[in-house]
């Protein structure tokens, strides 16, 4: 009964708030949020309300997008130093915590790549 209400939100801070609130296993759940990258967390959020409505081909497109900026992005390879590479387990996010990510930080994921797009939308439009 508390997933539902908890992620109807917009916002990850306030998903984790009503996670917490709701204890139990919903606050297990914020726990496993929090020690992901607040980055990546935002950017995941952001990305699923944005693929409502679209079609595959555009959904596809957008993943492509934010795949690749993640890829490039200082969390991953901070990740990877932490799971594997030192194998400590304790990641140095930047930022790190959610209030500390900017929307602009994570408007700047969905942001056109140019001749690097993947383009199945317009590849999709051109057979229709």
């Amino acid at each position: 009964g508390w997933i539902d209400p908890a992620y109807a939100y917009d916002d990850a801070e306030e998903i984790v708030r009503s996670l917490r609130e709701a204890g139990g296993e919903a606050a297990s759940a914020a726990d496993t949020i929090e020690a992901k990258s607040p980055t990546s967390v935002k950017v995941a959020l952001e990305s699923l309300r944005r693929v409502r409505g679209l079609t595959l081909e555009d959904a596809l497109d957008q993943e492509y997008r934010v795949g690749l900026r993640c890829l490039a992005g200082p969390d991953f390879r901070e990740g990877i130093r932490a799971q594997v590479v030192d194998k400590d387990r304790n990641p140095q996010w930047k930022p790190a915590n959610l209030a500390d990510v900017q929307a602009s930080d994570v408007e700047g994921y969905f942001a056109p790549l140019g001749e690097r797009e993947l383009g199945l939308a317009a590849l999709g439009a051109k057979t229709t």
